[in-house]
């Protein structure tokens, strides 16, 4: 296939450095990001079979353009250090008029990666409700909500869903309410889309949860064996950290029930590599047995970000052969735990089917860092070194105060308080209701906004005028 690329004049360099199967077309602008279709009325596209255009010109009408001209042209990277890459797939995808190549490639291979994980779906141990455990199949998320509150239990259930989790599990607390226990499992079996587990030693505890029909037992010990009198048709998770109770007891679960899960427990820091030589033991001396990796325990204990151990801990929870990964939220550190362990699940699965590193997949866990650094510009030959002006002005329309709430940012003024998602939307609504009037005062809305944004995306504190924590790095 014949291809140009179209860019630049400050770009060139590193697109003909990055184009070396492809011509290159340099167009009469600086930024390649500010090239328009009138820019190519006289260029030699037709000798090609396809052009790509900046990735960041989307907001163009190149479909219109395409069918003028009579040839394909479409969106190429964002940046020109991934033409690279892009180039490797212009027989393999078909590149979109509004999509930048970069993501389009990022998104069908994060496809391609879903169908293969979720192909091994037909390779299990057994069923909890419509959930396969075992066997080649992806690892299971158990999701718990620690201590369940009778007024927002609903509205954790969907929340920890749509996060990802396969399974929803209640912690009981050691000293509980019955009538509370009642209620919460009632509600959570007759709510949840997905199995419902109790964790819990406590026998009462397991005979209500029972009663209502709950999907999975979390757990059997050798502290509590009067329980398997209770089980009907339960999965049955065996919690044991030493190896000889575990096999043990797990031999007088299977004559209970057929759906048995082993946990050898994975304990906090510093006693996790302890923990999963317990864990390599056991998969040597039963291969069969689904495994549960309680992931929760490091994550909780730990004053670290949570993604990072998480994406780790699945990683060494799949070579270890294990089946279910159990994790919480239940605090502010640890938020978000649910969709990390559960892109991990797919990120670990795929390594395993490919049998090389998690990466390159099209799904990734990097928040704060990213893959590639791209190359910047050159340092001006003429600058100005910015200086920090002292003097304050009161914009005569107002102040603002603005805060995080329920999921979006709110900026409040003395006529009107806006609530959106995003600075852009906020600065813009502001704008038009003519709320202020200084570009100083502009400026300094627009730098809060972002920071917001930035703290509501990272689920983080915001408090206007401080700067954003983000520890070793400021």
């Amino acid at each position: 296939m014949k291809v140009l690329v179209v860019t630049g004049r400050l770009a060139k360099d590193l697109v003909y450095r990055s184009s070396s199967n492809a011509d290159v077309y340099v167009c009469d602008v600086d930024v390649a990001a500010f090239i328009t279709p009138e820019m190519l009325k006289d260029a030699p596209l037709e000798n090609y079979d396809l052009v790509l255009v900046p990735g960041l010109t989307a907001d163009c009408n190149w479909a219109e353009f395409e069918s003028k001209r009579g040839v394909k042209i479409r969106l190429g990277p964002m940046h020109a250090y991934d033409l690279r890459e892009v180039l490797k797939f212009v027989e393999k995808v078909e590149f979109s008029h509004k999509i930048p190549a970069c993501k389009l490639i990022e998104s069908k291979k994060a496809e391609e990666t879903i169908k293969a994980v979720d192909s091994l779906e037909n390779s299990y141990k057994f069923e909890i409700r419509g959930i396969r455990i075992g066997g080649k199949s992806r690892m299971k998320v158990i999701a718990e909500i620690h201590r369940p509150n009778l007024d927002n239990l609903r509205e954790m259930v969907d929340y920890y869903v749509e996060s990802g989790a396969d399974i929803i599990d209640l912690g009981i607390p050691i000293n509980f309410d019955c009538n509370l226990v009642s209620k919460a499992v009632k509600m959570a079996v007759d709510h949840s889309k997905v199995p419902v587990s109790v964790d819990t030693f406590s026998p009462k505890a397991i005979e209500i949860a029972v009663n209502h029909g709950v999907d999975m037992i979390m757990s059997l010990s050798s502290s509590n064996t009067e329980i398997l009198d209770l089980i009907e048709d339960q999965a049955l998770v065996v919690a044991e950290r030493d190896s000889e109770k575990l096999f043990n007891l797990l031999e007088l679960a299977k004559a209970k029930t057929e759906r048995v899960i082993a946990d050898p427990i994975l304990d906090p820091p510093l006693k996790v590599a302890e923990s999963i030589e317990r864990y390599l033991e056991f998969r040597k001396r039963d291969p069969e047995t689904p495994l549960l990796f309680g992931v929760g325990n490091v994550t909780e204990l730990s004053d670290a970000d949570s993604i990072g151990i998480n994406a780790l801990l699945v990683f060494i929870a799949e070579e270890i052969g294990c089946n279910l990964i159990f994790t919480t939220e239940a605090s502010p550190k640890t938020a978000g735990s649910i969709r990390e362990v559960r892109k991990a699940t797919y990120l670990a699965k795929a390594a395993r089917i490919r049998e090389s590193p998690p990466k390159d997949t099209g799904i990734s866990l990097l928040v704060l860092k990213e893959k590639v650094k791209y190359e910047s510009e050159k340092v001006a030959e003429k600058f100005i070194e910015a200086k920090k002006t002292e003097e304050f002005v009161r914009d005569p329309c107002g102040d603002f105060i603005i805060f995080i709430s329920n999921g979006k940012i709110f900026c409040k003024h003395e006529k009107a308080v806006i609530a959106g998602k995003n600075a852009k939307e906020i600065v813009d609504t502001v704008i038009r209701l003519g709320l202020v009037s200084r570009l100083d005062h502009a400026a300094y809305l627009g730098r809060e906004l972002m920071k917001a944004e930035i703290a509501l995306k990272l689920n983080k504190n915001y408090i206007q005028d401080r700067d954003l924590n983000f520890g070793m790095y400021t």
